[in-house]
């Protein structure tokens, strides 16, 4: 400990008495630290127990009266203050309360020797203000330093246990309901919740991250973790679908799945999601189901496609290459939009030229795809039949 240079040697010797006083004294110290502690909230919950309290006190104070002194600091004392940091950490005790709580040692300190102290001492306790105060911060310094040393071994075994549950609800079709209870834990969600769901890819997995920041800054709880295939973020979720999943996921490109109503369902959400960004490698922001439906259902239909290409378009094989050419464009094109005023300005031509294609198709196909059950059957042949290889 280092002494000031402005005491006399009388001023040294009386400061040695009086420290040496309050080591005699340390119960009262002891009592005084744990009734103001009290009023810490986590403390005032009883989240240290008092025993805990009065112990942690007892060595404390004896630490720093040591230091004070310039006495030698033994081995049971030198781990004091780390031994505290990493028992507050896994109690829970947030950081700044923790060094609210260890800075009334040095108010019980400072108050304790101007009661004790002879009005004569006043230039003393003028000359040691700084030397207290320095000999606490360091001793407060140790406990904060083991507390977030704990603290993010703490957390990365929370994220290790989080992982390990989630990866198990992933794989699973039907989770059992106490491994759904403990991911609820994990993730600080209810059962029931409603949970957003999205996939993308390893080289998206940054940009769902950030996604994921920002709803954890709303104050829902948001995890990503990787499958291998894809990163999957899981999110509590209350904004339904549509406009307002495409604004929290904006410039992510992923595949949302549906809203899974209750956590047991996330993994199947988690796997449509997964389909999808699979399905739309060219995707620039969030995609739904509707935005998928089309390859997601030719994809699932690899067996037969080559049959249900065969069955809406076959009646095209006929037809000169340069006319069936036309034909597909100009369906195409109706199918996306509906408007034949639309399609002939996209085409530069009139609009009875467009009619008069889409009539020559449902001729050569028997297909009308202003009938929107046919259109369907027509664009997800469509679909196949540009995925043939």
């Amino acid at each position: 400990m280092h002494t000031s240079g402005h005491l006399t040697a009388a001023e040294a010797e009386r400061w040695t008495t009086l420290v040496g006083r309050l080591r005699d004294e340390a119960d009262t110290l002891v009592a005084s630290f744990v009734s103001r502690v009290r009023a810490i909230p986590p403390y005032g919950r009883g989240v240290v127990p008092t025993e805990r309290l009065e112990t942690d006190a007892d060595l404390t104070f004896e630490y720093l009266l040591r230091r004070l002194a310039g006495h030698p600091v033994p081995a049971r004392l030198a781990g004091i203050g780390p031994s505290i940091g990493r028992d507050r950490a896994r109690r829970g005790v947030p950081l700044n309360d923790l060094l609210t709580a260890v800075r009334l040692d040095f108010r019980v300190l400072w108050e304790a020797l101007r009661e004790r102290a002879a009005p004569t001492d006043e230039p003393m306790l003028v000359a040691r203000v700084e030397d207290v105060w320095a000999v606490v911060e360091e001793y407060t310094a140790q406990i904060q330093v083991s507390y977030q040393a704990e603290a993010a071994l703490l957390a990365r075994d929370r994220q290790g246990e989080r992982t390990m549950l989630v990866a198990a609800l992933l794989s699973t079709e039907d989770p059992d309901p106490d491994e759904v209870a403990h991911v609820a834990l994990a993730l600080d969600v209810d059962v029931d919740d409603d949970l957003l769901v999205a996939a993308a890819s390893p080289a998206a997995g940054r940009a769902l991250r950030r996604a994921a920041d920002r709803l954890g800054a709303d104050g829902r709880t948001a995890h990503v973790q990787s499958t291998g295939r894809h990163s999957v973020l899981i999110a509590r979720w209350d904004g339904g679908a549509g406009a307002p999943v495409r604004a929290a996921l904006a410039g992510v490109p992923c595949g949302v799945g549906p809203v899974a109503h209750g956590l047991a369902n996330v993994g199947r959400s988690a796997r449509l999601a997964g389909e999808i960004v699979d399905v739309l490698p060219g995707a620039t922001g969030p995609c739904e189901l509707l935005d998928a439906w089309l390859p997601l259902a030719g994809g699932r239909l690899a067996d037969t496609a080559p049959e249900l290409v065969d069955s809406v378009l076959g009646g095209l094989s006929g037809a000169p290459a340069r006319e069936r050419e036309r034909l597909l464009d100009t369906v195409r094109r109706y199918a996306a939009s509906g408007a034949v005023g639309e399609v002939a300005a996209e085409l530069y031509c009139h609009r009875n030229t467009v009619l008069n294609r889409l009539r020559r198709f449902t001729e050569l196909t028997g297909r009308d795809v202003a009938v929107p059950t046919q259109a369907a059957a027509v664009l997800l042949a469509l679909h196949c039949a540009d995925r043939r290889p």
